[in-house]
């Protein structure tokens, strides 16, 4: 449950910064305590009337700070176990620091969501378990509070003297998601013990004599595997202290524990968490061709009935090379049938399919009809994308819509619990970011939440709205539970997103990034749901890009890819070096940057949504480091774009550093320290493709993408 509830907190933080401008100088602090100790990682919401205006949640000593324009705002704050504490009337004075403590008292009932989603059904007929809640007023009045002695409090459950069972070895140890490490440094996180040791002061818990390792043990909405060994201390800053696993905050009781295959992880906070990207796309002759030639794709092709092999890249500009965004392309065969639809995205760039769901190879020619302006434009004889692209230049205005759809679609299944709320503060800070690097775009937002049958529910959904309110509060209410199998119910979740939302008719980008750690369940009628849903995002222009979390198998791994390609996506992946969540696979690619997610995902959002400018130059804009006072938005310039012969980079001012790199993530290029002037940059030697270019400036990167042709 700690994934998904890592996930939230990134996705609230990501969007509650979204569509804001402030006052520099001008802040609202204050301490969150449960009446005496600090509370970690509440969450803090900012309102203007019913109007969302900012949030954030506490830092390790309890604190807040909120950067706001000066007026007079609500507070709402939250904290699982406790009553949700609302101020009114809180003024903020321009130029100043506004300080408002908060003291929250424990709620005698937990909040319906939270209990209905990680309660262990108390009776069922058909089922030899039994499950106990206690709330956090009945944890309080317990005689003692450690973790093996409340767990004790369950009908049936009694301790194990340590002497009467020998401790496995590690190689006897259960296998599991988290894996055993040596405590690491203290600006990591470290893991408690080894998986599925089970001791604890001299004793191990058993419910009604089963083995530890057949029970689970819940503890704030925890899954505790294999039973509760003890915590080691870690070291933060210079400070001892042991930490709890839901948010890396110190206990404060005398006998702290902790769960077994659990990860001791810091408060949740944007920066935290690591991943990589890799596009197949951009890699199709010099990695994926190779992979298919190899066969091992074969099997999974033949799992989910998906097979990128026949693809037609289309590229539609007008007479002075400046990109046709958003322009409906179909492919048609010899005999006149549509094979595959899709739209052109912020480059002019269509991608295209024959046989994407057969086997058999679909014989030529193909054509290609581009509708710009309610005329048909027409590309006949196609090449495949390993000849490279189909160009087509057409009289029409220099012009790009103004909308951006996000749809975030998260597996909200109990396997998802240990990177949710670190996900959730990553996103949360991600799209803010964005808008500030391109203002002049009109963003929504929404998502859905999906388990599997059997569960509580299949779908939760919040809809595309410009609201970003609305969407922080859905999110704020969702947590892991259900689940079990491996396969979970991608399909219908994807049809939710794909069919039963109001997607924008003309836009600069539809992105739909899916939030998973398993498969969909497999089966011929499971699969052509997922083809109808891929298909339909693909003529809509959803571009599909998958993120996945810790858990991932192979199989779903080149399914998300086979999904990214398939809607002109992309494919994400967490991994080991946050030192959070459980195992992440190593990922079927060649060389890949790790970034921190937050950045990545900033830079896929910003690559979506970039267009040239009627000049026909691509900008790279500066953001702003947020721990300085907002300047001007400086921007760098490259063109033309696409480049055949050379290209010219024009910097504002000296930066530290300017690196490109090809779709490989190898560096092609590099300028040290270059001044601020117009740099030209030939391009002999370099192959047809995309190129990703960087620029390290005060610490913070930037980027922009390059496509390189050959005429």
């Amino acid at each position: 449950m700690m994934k998904l509830s890592l996930f939230l907190s990134s996705l609230w933080l990501f969007l509650a910064s979204l569509f804001t401008t402030t006052e520099p100088n001008t802040f609202l602090t204050g301490l969150v305590t449960d009446g005496t100790e600090p509370l970690v990682g509440a969450t803090i919401k900012v309102m203007k009337g019913a109007t969302f205006v900012r949030g954030t949640v506490t830092d390790y000593n309890g604190e807040y700070r909120i950067n706001l324009d000066p007026g007079t705002y609500d507070l709402e704050i939250s904290y699982t176990g406790f009553s949700v504490v609302k101020i009114t009337g809180v003024r903020v004075m321009g130029g100043v620091t506004t300080r408002q403590d908060v003291a929250m008292s424990n709620a005698t009932v937990l909040n319906e969501v939270i209990v209905t989603q990680y309660k262990v059904p108390l009776i069922e007929q058909d089922q030899t378990s039994s499950g106990q809640i206690l709330t956090p007023e009945q944890i309080k009045e317990l005689p003692t509070r450690s973790v093996k002695e409340i767990v004790s409090t369950s009908v049936g459950s009694g301790s194990i003297d340590k002497k009467a069972k020998s401790k496995p070895s590690a190689s006897e140890a259960p296998k599991g998601k988290a894996k055993a490490s040596a405590p690491a440094p203290a600006t990591k996180p470290v893991l408690a013990t080894e998986p599925g040791a089970s001791y604890i002061d001299g004793g191990e818990i058993n419910i009604k004599g089963a083995r530890s390792e057949g029970s689970d043990y819940y503890i704030d909405g925890a899954r505790l595997s294999g039973g509760i060994p003890p915590v080691e201390d870690i070291s933060y800053d210079g400070l001892s202290m042991p930490v709890d696993a839901k948010l890396g905050m110190a206990l404060t009781t005398e006998e702290p524990a902790m769960a077994a295959g659990l990860i001791h992880q810091p408060a949740p906070r944007a920066g935290l968490l690591t991943a990589g990207e890799w596009n197949d796309l951009h890699n199709w002759n010099r990695h994926w061709l190779d992979i298919l030639a190899d066969g091992e794709t074969d099997s999974y092709q033949l799992m989910y009935q998906f097979y990128p092999k026949q693809r037609y890249a289309i590229l539609v500009t007008n007479d002075n090379g400046f990109p046709v965004a958003d322009a409906p392309v179909r492919l048609k065969n010899k005999a006149d049938q549509v094979l595959w639809q899709a739209r052109t995205d912020n480059t002019g760039k269509a991608e295209l399919w024959a046989g994407l769901y057969t086997v058999d190879k679909i014989d030529g020619p193909l054509r290609a009809e581009v509708l710009v302006d309610g005329r048909n434009y027409e590309l006949k004889n196609l090449k495949q994308a390993k000849d490279g692209f189909n160009a087509l230049k057409i009289n029409t205005p220099c012009q790009s819509p103004k909308d951006v759809d996000i749809f975030w679609v998260v597996d909200a299944t109990g396997s998802m619990g240990d990177e949710i709320e670190y996900l959730k503060t990553e996103l949360l800070d991600v799209i803010g970011r964005a808008k500030s690097r391109n203002t002049e775009l009109n963003y929504r937002m929404g998502t859905v939440f999906y388990r599997d049958n059997g569960d509580e529910y299949l779908t939760r959904s919040s809809p595309l709205s410009t609201d970003i309110s609305n969407t922080v509060s859905f999110i704020q209410n969702q947590f892991a539970g259900g689940g079990g199998d491996y396969p979970e119910a991608v399909h219908t979740a994807l049809d939710e997103a794909v069919f039963k939302q109001q997607w924008s008719e003309n836009a600069i980008a539809r992105i739909c990034f899916l939030v998973l750690d398993a498969s969909p369940h497999q089966g011929e009628e499971i699969n052509k749901s997922l083809q109808k849903s891929i298909q339909e995002a693909a003529r809509l222009g959803i571009r599909i890009v998958p993120i996945a979390a810790s858990g991932i198998q192979k199989d779903t791994e080149f399914l998300m890819k086979f999904f990214g390609m398939a809607t002109n996506g992309s494919y994400v992946f967490l991994t080991d070096h946050s030192g959070i969540g459980g195992k992440h696979i190593e990922p079927t690619t060649d060389e890949y940057k790790v970034e921190p997610l937050n950045d990545l995902i900033v830079r896929i959002i910003t690559e979506y949504t970039t267009i040239e400018t009627c000049e026909g130059k691509s900008e790279i804009r500066f953001e702003n480091d947020p721990q300085q006072q907002p300047g001007p938005v400086m921007q760098a310039l490259y063109y033309p774009n696409p480049a055949v012969e050379q290209f010219t980079l024009e910097l504002p001012f000296e930066v530290q550093s300017v690196t490109i790199y090809d779709a490989e993530g190898k560096a092609v290029h590099k300028l040290e320290k270059p001044a601020g002037r117009l740099h030209h940059i030939p391009l002999q030697g370099w192959a047809a493709g995309f190129y990703t270019i960087r620029i390290l400036n005060n610490g913070l990167m930037q980027s922009g993408k390059l496509m390189v042709v050959k005429g």
